[in-house]
């Protein structure tokens, strides 16, 4: 057990409280990705709800963790429509269909939404918890399968893809998404505090294994397994119960898989 790490707030700005949280203790090299989380403009509310556009109603009844961009001029559908493996609806403005994952099941197939003012929303179903994103089969945090979609999507429209911006649909006050890797290189545990200052949404993992699928591939907490939604390939993900990673607390995170585990913690929280 030789990680440890702590979300801390810290920077003051003049009387502006400028909170973002980090890690103390050492792990592997991009062991931690902060998310910020906003509401992409066709979703926003304003005093007048009126503005929320229809589409984005539509989305806030379907969508749970969402990432998206704008590109810098308008969208051509018949450059996209390709990508898609199913379309579910298209207008003359619009089409939201299912995208294929690279070296991914179908049930890894993202939803996205086009329109040909820029726009493409890539997000996974309300039922969905937010570990879904995580790329655990390549390894790697720096990028999600959404990220992924929507580089693919844009590419298709002749635009490379620019910051990609993330919101859930499901928790409109969140501010925020970390995700803390572990593997089988770095020891395949870690610790780690919240603080009881912040508000916390929805806790969740992956975890892929090369070379060894279903039974065995776990995520444990304090010694408990944490709940799986889905296992298949060399995947599973799941939820983590409110009471399982209490804020205040000490916490040790463990993977199990007798080849090469590459786990992900996700936290979706509020800055208070």
């Amino acid at each position: 057990m030789k990680q440890q790490y702590r979300l801390w707030v810290i920077g003051v700005v003049a009387i502006l409280l400028v909170a973002v949280v980090a890690f103390t203790g050492r792990n592997s090299a991009n062991a931690e990705q902060t998310l910020t989380l906003q509401a992409p403009a066709f979703v926003r509310a304003s005093a007048d709800e009126s503005t929320i556009s229809n589409i984005g109603t539509y989305l806030s009844t379907e969508a749970g963790i969402s990432a998206y961009i704008q590109t810098a001029s308008s969208i051509n559908l018949n450059q996209v429509r390709g990508e898609f493996r199913t379309i579910e609806t298209e207008t003359a403005n619009y089409i939201i269909g299912s995208v294929a994952v690279p070296n991914h099941p179908e049930n890894f197939d993202v939803h996205v939404y086009v329109h040909t003012d820029g726009w493409i929303l890539a997000y996974y179903l309300k039922t969905d918890p937010a570990s879904k994103i995580a790329d655990v089969r390549g390894g790697t945090i720096n990028s999600t399968k959404l990220s992924t979609v929507l580089a693919i999507v844009a590419g298709a429209a002749g635009y490379p893809t620019p910051n990609v911006n993330y919101y859930d649909f499901r928790y409109p006050n969140a501010t925020h998404i970390l995700m803390v890797a572990e593997n089988h290189e770095d020891g395949r545990d870690f610790t780690i505090q919240m603080p009881n200052d912040f508000g916390y949404f929805e806790r969740s993992f992956a975890i892929s294994n090369s070379g060894q699928w279903g039974d065995g591939l776990d995520f444990w907490i304090n010694g408990v397994k944490a709940t799986r939604i889905w296992t298949g390939w060399d995947m599973t993900y799941g939820i983590i119960t409110a009471s399982q990673l209490l804020p205040g607390q000490t916490h040790y995170i463990n993977l199990s898989g007798n080849q090469y585990p590459y786990g992900v913690l996700v936290i979706t929280y509020r800055v208070q």
